[in-house]
Order: C-alpha cells, then structure tokens, then sequence
C-alpha cells in the first residue's frame, strides 16, 4: 500500500486490473471475510522484515565455514571411535562439544534475528495457500502461484530446526528444547541449516516475490473496499491525455466530519484562491491534492466526478523555520518554492504545484511582486498551480492565468461563521479587523485599525487613477 501511494504515474491498465480485484472482493463477502481471517497470521513486527527476504542483502556465509564441516566430521569420528574402538575417545567427543558450545552461541550473536524472520516464510507459504483457493485469479496464474508455493515450501522445510528456540516458551516443552539444543550444540547443525537455508533463499527469491505481491495485491484490494464501504460516496477518476485541465464535483475531504463538498473547474487556467483565516483555503487545496493522490493510486476520488490528467505532485505547504540549520522562515520558503521552479522544468513531465501562501515571510510590495513572477513561471507548459493567498493585490496581477476563487467568512449579531463554500471571483469583503473586535481587542485598537485601513485603501485607489 506504500508503494503504491507512493507510485502516482501509473499506467491505465494498472487501475483497470486494481479495479477489477476490487470489484471482486466487493462482490464476494464471503471469500472476503475468510481471507481476512486468514492474513491476520501476517501481521507480527518480524512480517515486515519480507522485502529484506526479496531485495536486501541476504548475511554472508562465514569465510571459515570450513572450520565448522572440519568439527562436525570430527565430532562424528569420535563417536564412532568411542563405540567401536575405545571409549577413551569420548572425551575427545566431549572437548569438541567444548568448543561447539562456542561456536554455537556466537552463530546465534551474529545472524540476530535473521532466523527468526527466515521461519516466518512458513506462514508466507501458509497464508498463500489459503487465500488463493477465494482469490480473483484465473485458473492459469493460480498453477503458476501453486509452483511457487512449493518452491518455498523447499526452503519451509528446513526451517523447523530453527524453530525450536519457541519451544523454550513452554514449561513442559522446555525440556525438549534443552535436548534440541544439546544435539545442535554437538553437531553444530543450526550453523549449517542456517546457510543453506540462506543459499536456498537466494536461488528462490523470485517465488518468494510473488507470493509477496500476490498476498500484498489483495491485501490492498479489500482495503480499498472497506474504505469505499465507509465513505458517504465515491467516484473512479476519468484520465484525460496531458491537457491542462481539472474538474472535480461535490469534492470533500475524507477526514473531516461533515464535510462541506465544493465544485471545481479548471481549464487552460490555474487557481488561485484568497479568503480569510480559518475559512477552508488550506483545507480545500489540500482535498484537493488527497483526491488526486486516491484517484491516482487507489483507483478513487471522494468527490462526485473527478477528471484531470496523470500528474505529478509537488507542494509548498506548512513551511517551517529550521533551528537547528540556522534557517529562517523566508530561507526554507525561498528554497521550497526554489525547488518546484526547478521541477517545473522537468521535460516530459506535467505537475500540479501547490503553494499554500507565497513568501509570507518577507515584506508585503516584495511578496506581492515575487509572487506574481513566481506564478506566472510555474504556470508555464501544461503545469496546474493551486496557490491560496490573502494579497488580494494578486488577483488583479494574476486574473488572466488564473480562474479566481474565495471563501467567506460572514458576521451576524456579534457572531463569526463560515459556510466553507467555494465562490467564483476575487474577494473583495475584508473582516480581519472585524474579527478583531469580535474577539474583545481594545476600542481604541480597532478605531485606529480602522482609520489606517481607510488611509491606505485611499492611497491605493489613488495610485491607481494616477498610473
């Protein structure tokens, strides 16, 4: 499931398949529960030690094994001179068990925890096995999977004689556990078990992937139907070539109770967003950023229709100061934004930039002025922005690239409220210092606010009728 969010560029036929794993699932209950039973068997700490099984690096053979097929001959030479020709041989029998005991628990030090995730390929081929007789496969890829199964099932084998370790959990079985280890002490067979197990794995990793992915294919197919079972409503997206487009309706956000659904349509145009604190901006650019990360990925939107082309993402949102690399604000604001203009040059490559307030962090004229070139750059090729901001200046610098939306707050008898719907157009009701005063600052504060305000908004037009 990581590596599929993770994964956004995919190709069409890759959500087909999804879908129809999902829409299986979704129909067939009964296979559904049992096979959720069933992988419940996979969900201890050493199960995600899998991908290390198929893509690490597996532990060396000891480059002085030699020494330990030398004991173990030697060891059985002297039991069978003890028998046969004297037992004075016996304690040569017992100064080699001497050093096995050495040897033994210096192995168990260096491979760690290695033959504990190694066993749990027994439960990897268990679990297969049981979920592919209720899976959606067809009776072809099911015999291919059947073949891996008792490829692994090679290395399963081998396993159990270091299994025996959890037998020392159990009182009564402990005892056999002490003679267990007593016999591997002697033969120092854990030691050679260990590394053929090890070699076996390296010639069967590719079984073992599959076995991996299929479990982990459906795993996240009935995930994903138990997300769209608890969602008021969903849509599958529609991928529309590399046009600069984006269309949503009724779009929410998953995670928010209640959540206010809003309307969107983006063509040959970018967005950009203004409204006040606390009004829906961030939330809604973020909505949106999900929707497309589910749509990509999971095959699913949370909104009533979702179209837009494959894109990439890349965002500048809850930007930080960095104390510990002596970073203010504006630097990591300076070096964030840095990155998506880099990207944006990026050929072959079509990207949705979001930007949740420009350059705050510096002086208002200069904000103003980088931001409208920053814009204005990324909103180049076939890149969609998303930009919330409260320089309303940028709507009069932005209108022709950008379609201009807002949200509202309003104020009724004393009290603030917010309907978080999605308006088309520039802003142009401001209630900062409104809710100001609804919070209980000063008269004074608020008369003086006031009169700047005034001040400045008459300076503005000013300027505006003189250029």
């Amino acid at each position: 499931m990581y590596n599929q969010l993770r994964t956004l560029k995919r190709p069409k036929a890759s959500l087909t398949e999804l879908e129809q794993k999902i829409e299986f699932y979704t129909n067939k209950q009964q296979k559904r529960k049992r096979i959720q039973e069933v992988l419940v068997a996979l969900s201890k700490g050493d199960d995600y030690y899998f991908p290390f099984l198929i893509y690490g690096v597996l532990p060396i053979k000891w480059r002085f094994f030699w020494v330990v097929q030398i004991i173990q001959l030697l060891v059985w030479v002297a039991i069978l001179a003890g028998i046969f020709l004297n037992p004075v041989f016996f304690l040569g029998v017992a100064a080699l068990f001497c050093v096995n005991v050495g040897l033994h628990y210096w192995h168990k030090n260096r491979i760690g925890s290695f033959g504990k995730v190694f066993t749990r390929l027994t439960v990897l081929t268990k679990t297969s096995r049981a979920i592919l007789k209720d899976s959606h496969l067809s009776i072809e890829k099911k015999k291919l999977l059947e073949k891996d199964i008792k490829e692994v099932d090679t290395i399963t084998n081998r396993l159990n004689w270091l299994k025996t370790d959890l037998l020392q959990n159990n009182d009564f079985l402990s005892i056999v556990w002490f003679l267990i280890e007593l016999l591997k002490i002697l033969s120092l067979s854990e030691i050679s078990t260990f590394h053929a197990v090890v070699d076996k794995i390296g010639a069967s990793r590719k079984s073992i992937e599959q076995l991996y992915l299929f479990i982990g294919g459906v795993d996240m197919a009935i995930s994903i139907a138990s997300l769209r079972a608890g969602l008021p409503y969903y849509c599958q997206a529609t991928f529309v070539s590399t046009q600069k487009e984006l269309k949503v309706q009724s779009l929410y956000h998953p995670l928010i109770e209640h959540c206010v659904a809003n309307d969107l349509h983006l063509k040959g145009k970018s967005l950009l967003l203004t409204g006040s604190n606390m009004s829906g901006k961030s939330t809604f650019i973020k909505a949106i950023n999900l929707n497309l990360i589910a749509a990509q990925t999971l095959n699913t939107s949370f909104a009533k229709e979702y179209t837009a082309p494959m894109l990439a993402i890349a965002t500048s949102i809850e930007i930080s100061d960095d104390i510990s690399s002596a970073k203010s604000y504006y630097m990591e604001e300076v070096e964030t934004i840095g990155n998506l203009i880099a990207l944006s040059d990026k050929p072959d490559s079509q990207f949705i930039f979001t930007i949740d307030e420009v350059f705050k962090g510096t002086n208002t004229i200069e904000r103003i002025s980088a931001a409208k070139a920053i814009l204005s750059f990324l909103n180049q090729k076939q890149h969609l922005v998303l930009v919330s901001t409260h320089d309303i200046e940028l709507t009069e610098l932005l209108d022709e690239q950008f379609d201009l939306y807002y949200f509202q707050e309003s104020i009724e008898n004393q009290s603030l409220s917010f309907d978080y719907t999605l308006k088309q157009g520039a802003l142009k009701k401001k209630n900062a210092i409104a809710i100001l005063e609804l919070a209980g600052y000063p008269d004074k504060v608020i008369h003086e606010a006031k009169m700047i305000a005034t001040k400045l908004e008459k300076e503005k037009l000013l300027y505006k009728r003189d250029t």
